[in-house]
């Protein structure tokens, strides 16, 4: 699902329509926090398109970038060496992400891990 950052702030997809298209973005904090925050984007806008319609009711999170790329890069690993422990994994991408992970512990994404690899067999 495509995401994005604005300003520390991060959306995702709802839905696209329209004529001309819109892209029609939400808060990735809308269920955790009840985040209302709205934006839309043209289809074939860039990123400098997005209009924000609603504030967000939580601070911005500045390393919001670093762990989505932190958790695509745990999953692309994982599932091309389904025999390296999660762990083992976790562990060489942390040096890598050190504020994804420190935000990100194993403990917390362990089983999405392994559902990852459960999902390629």
């Amino acid at each position: 699902m495509p995401r994005y950052i604005v300003d520390g702030f991060v959306f995702h997809v709802n839905i696209t329509k329209g004529n001309p298209p819109m892209i029609y973005l939400r808060c990735l904090e809308y269920k955790r926090l009840g985040c209302h925050a709205r934006a839309v984007i043209p289809y074939d806008g860039t990123i400098q398109d997005i209009k924000v319609n609603k504030p967000h009711n939580h601070p911005p999170d500045f390393a919001a970038e670093e762990k989505i790329v932190f958790m695509r890069e745990l999953k692309e690993v994982m599932l091309k060496n389904p025999s390296v422990p999660s762990r083992t994994v976790y562990a060489t991408l942390s040096e890598v992400y050190p504020n994804a992970a420190r935000e990100t512990p194993f403990d917390l994404i362990r089983h999405k891990m392994n559902r990852w690899r459960r999902q390629q067999e």
